[in-house]
């Protein structure tokens, strides 16, 4: 199970945030029923074992939170998700195990408009209850604010502009690198649709656990039509091509004869992985003129990161707030007056077209 990034504490309430639970194991919806009992503040108003019973459910009761398994027989979490955020949209939180089945499922359930996802282990014997527990409720707390119906009350939370540094690249990019998180499964096919090949080779931090991470990059190759591989250490970076971090473990960026290369490996003193400062603070040692990108996702990884490339004048974009699933990693960077600017999906394109692209 991956560390979890910060969460901001979840807001006082009046009543308790109230979950739907989905899941065609009964095994698996008693042990989701006790984790939520044991926060008072969360009360489960439903069961379903199907696809269609958790549409009839959610039409019945509007949850704040659906927990959705993804493997069910029939058309399982992904038509469920679909239809429910057709007719009556919430925040759903896809659970889903470490195969590469559930991993496509969960990718194309995000792009549906579920929120997040849980990564369970696909054997009970393996499966970690406290950890899931853990993750599950902060994810709850923080996606009851969020849902789709209590977006537009929610407003803009920035009560100012922050100060941008302005920078710009000094030459042409010889390296793209970006960070993303919550949000970024969606936002990265928009971008990438949006930009030719790149005449530089681009690294993706983005969180996921392994298996997930060769997923995003199929389904990433297909949306966007680009050369997209998951990463492997040892392996040269090539002009054009976009690589995705492996789940699971950190990416850097070493020295190579002619191009960069990547080193993967584990470090324990990042809280999660892939990280996004682990990939940022190498690249600012051994890249010559580097450009960072940090796109939506919970706390501040990339913050480190940020700071470094800054001290050697380079370029840090951010998304900017409401084009963000989760204003985040940027929100950490640009209040600390180390975004060089911050765009939506559209003007980051834009950027990378005209300083990374003949």
């Amino acid at each position: 199970m991956i560390r979890l990034p910060f969460f901001p504490a979840p807001a006082a309430r009046t009543r308790p945030v109230s979950v739907l639970v989905v899941d065609d194991s009964g095994f698996m919806r008693l042990a989701l029923r006790k984790m939520l009992a044991r926060d008072p503040t969360l009360r489960v108003i439903g069961e379903a074992s199907t696809g269609e019973e958790a549409l009839r459910l959610a039409r019945v009761h509007r949850p704040d939170v659906v927990t959705m398994d993804v493997e069910m027989p029939g058309g399982g979490g992904l038509l469920a998700t679909r239809e429910i955020m057709a007719q009556c949209p919430t925040s759903i939180i896809m659970v889903s195990s470490l195969t590469r089945a559930a991993a496509d499922t969960t990718l194309k359930a995000l792009a549906a408009g579920a929120v997040d996802y849980i990564p369970k282990a696909s054997s009970f014997v393996d499966l970690d209850i406290v950890a899931i527990e853990k993750e599950l409720c902060r994810k709850i707390h923080y996606w009851a604010d969020r849902r789709p119906a209590a977006k537009a009350a929610l407003g803009a939370t920035t009560a100012r502009a922050p100060a941008l540094s302005g920078l710009r690249p000094t030459g042409k990019p010889d390296l793209l690198i970006i960070g993303a998180s919550t949000g970024g499964p969606k936002i990265l096919p928009q971008l990438f649709s949006e930009l030719p090949k790149l005449d530089c080779p681009v690294v993706i931090a983005l969180h996921m656990p392994p298996v997930y991470t060769q997923s995003f990059a199929e389904h990433l190759a297909a949306d966007s039509g680009h050369d997209v591989v998951e990463g492997h250490d040892g392996m040269t970076l090539t002009a054009g091509q976009v690589v995705v971090a492996p789940g699971g473990t950190d990416s850097h960026i070493l020295t190579g004869a002619r191009s960069p290369v990547l080193r993967v490996r584990r470090e324990e003193q990042y809280g999660i992985h892939p990280s996004v400062d682990a990939l940022f603070l190498s690249a600012a040692v051994h890249a010559r003129n580097p450009l960072a990108v940090v796109l939506t996702g919970m706390g501040d990884d990339g913050l480190r990161g940020s700071r470094e490339l800054h001290r050697r004048g380079l370029p840090v974009l951010a998304q900017n707030e409401s084009s963000c699933l989760v204003y985040g990693m940027p929100r950490a960077v640009a209040e600390a007056g180390l975004a060089s600017e911050l765009l939506d999906v559209a003007g980051l394109a834009q950027r990378l077209r005209h300083w990374c692209s003949s």
